[in-house]
């Protein structure tokens, strides 16, 4: 039986064809060249190289060609890159077989955070220019991505003294075993095995410096006495729970808008939960549509984990914004006291007192009064204005049921926003059938591009060090995203052609 063979590997032979004849005509590396010749490299803060004597450096240009290149096919480590820039063909017809180094490659994407950044809000400009963006609904959202930084990397205060003895336990045995055979050479007592000294001194030099590192860490805490936890690899990591595990990581945060599903802001913080995080994305979102110079109304959608009264009333004014934060998790939850440790379910608790309008009291479960004494000074650790209602302290102290309601000194009060009455408006609001249409749409806007960019990419940690980094490298995995969308939308053609325009 015969089967298809191949050239025999010893025969001569030459190429018939150009290095353009290797690339169809639309394929992404076209589009990728036209792209990047057509930015200006020094308007975007891409560090310019000095012409000195010598061997001239490599442009700015082919190196960014090298990374949207590798980001768009799953390529981001600088020694891959490297590799690929050899045996690649796409790559090789992209850079005309130039092959620069990792540590080249990987030091243009260390020093160019911020031109990184313009990159993602550039091709804003050209996809506003295709039509592709109306800014009519954003929607905004949150994930969980892993840092440089592992669980063994992070240290935490309680324990960091705990670490140092064991540390200097291991050192103390194995210089305890380095002098038994010393002893056994130097009496010829028994043979010493030359490998497993080498060994252990080999162990004994990696715990002595993990002991001056842990020296360190002792000075770093003992300088900060508010550090609680300190993550040795990248410092500007937290812990992140997510879907039950706990890693060191970061929040980034996405605001997608719903006409093509592209996305127009793209930030990250180390925050552990979105709370305090729709009214900065939010306001990005509307300087990013007047930089733009689109007009028109906007729905900003949010869901539950970003309720927080402040981030409402603090948007709720603008005319061209309609703020649409799922409520949820608020209407779910019981009201909290203040006291938790007194809570229980015999306890009375805040949805249990009735609030009477007209003589702005509240009433008791054992219909007593709670009269308001005033506003406190300070906003609550949910950034609320609060005021506060209180019994009569000759009332509570009689009162049969004190028991269930209060174990204070100074008798049951309750802290209720000083907002109440904008904020139960803003909730019925929400139950409108066009708000709880976006609200049921969110989901269906925003989440495709995390899907794409952890299912299909597989982009769900960071390679870069540091917050500024971090947000420089989500900013261009967020522009890899916005590429793969427009190319899925628009004709390869059609776009090379735009771009001459």
């Amino acid at each position: 039986m015969e089967y298809i063979t191949g050239m025999p590997r010893e025969q001569l032979f030459l190429f018939n064809q150009s290095l353009d004849d290797l690339i169809d005509k639309k394929h992404i590396v076209r589009f990728i060249d036209a792209y990047v010749n057509s930015l200006d490299m020094e308007q975007l803060d891409f560090i310019i190289p000095k012409l000195k004597t010598g061997t001239p450096p490599y442009s700015p240009q082919l190196k960014l060609k090298i990374y949207i290149y590798g980001y768009f096919e799953k390529i981001r480590t600088s020694r891959r890159l490297e590799k690929e820039c050899h045996r690649n063909k796409e790559l090789i017809w992209l850079t005309k077989e130039l092959a620069p180094d990792f540590k080249t490659i990987a030091d243009f994407r260390k020093d160019n955070s911020k031109a990184f950044k313009n990159v993602f809000k550039n091709f804003l400009k050209f996809c506003h220019k295709l039509e592709l963006i109306s800014f009519k609904t954003v929607a905004i959202d949150g994930t969980k991505m892993r840092g440089q930084n592992s669980l063994n990397e992070v240290y935490k205060k309680e324990n960091i003294e705990n670490i140092e003895k064991e540390i200097q336990e291991q050192i103390d045995n194995y210089i305890k075993e380095l002098d038994e055979m010393d002893q056994m050479e130097k009496t010829r007592v028994g043979v010493i095995n030359q490998d497993k000294m080498k060994e252990i001194t080999t162990r004994l030099t990696k715990q002595i410096k993990r002991k001056d590192k842990i020296e360190n860490i002792k000075t770093i805490f003992s300088k900060d006495p508010k550090l609680e936890t300190y993550f040795s690899t990248d410092k500007d990591c937290k812990l992140q729970s997510d879907k039950g595990k706990v890693r060191a990581g970061y929040n980034p945060q996405t605001a997608v808008e719903d006409k093509n599903k592209l996305i127009v802001v793209a930030d990250v913080t180390n925050k552990q939960n979105d709370k305090k995080q729709f009214s900065p994305m939010i306001n990005q979102v509307m300087n990013t549509k007047k930089e733009l110079k689109v007009e028109g109304h906007t729905n900003g959608i949010g869901d539950s984990g970003y309720f927080s009264e402040k981030a409402i009333l603090d948007n709720l004014s603008q005319d061209d914004l309609n703020v649409i934060i799922s409520s949820s998790a608020e209407e779910n939850k019981t009201n909290k006291d203040d006291n938790k440790k007194l809570r229980s379910l015999n306890f009375y608790q805040q949805k249990d007192f009735k609030y009477h309008r007209k003589n702005d009291i509240y009433i008791c479960p054992e219909k007593k009064e709670l009269k308001k004494i005033g506003r406190d000074a300070k906003p609550d650790k949910n950034g609320r204005d609060v005021n506060v209602y209180k019994c009569d302290l000759k009332i509570c102290n009689i009162c049969l049921q004190k028991a269930k309601c209060t174990k204070g000194v100074n008798g049951r009060k309750l802290t209720v926003s000083a907002n109440k009455e904008k904020m139960e408006k803003y909730i019925e609001d929400l139950k409108t059938k066009e708000n709880k249409m976006l609200i049921k749409k969110r989901k269906e806007i925003v989440e495709h591009p995390f899907g794409t960019i952890k299912r299909s990419f597989g982009y769900t940690y960071f390679l870069l060090k540091g917050l500024e980094k971090v947000k420089a490298e989500f900013s261009f995995i967020c522009f890899t995203y916005n590429l793969k969308r427009v190319l899925n939308i628009v004709p390869m053609d059609k776009l090379i052609t735009i771009l001459n325009d």
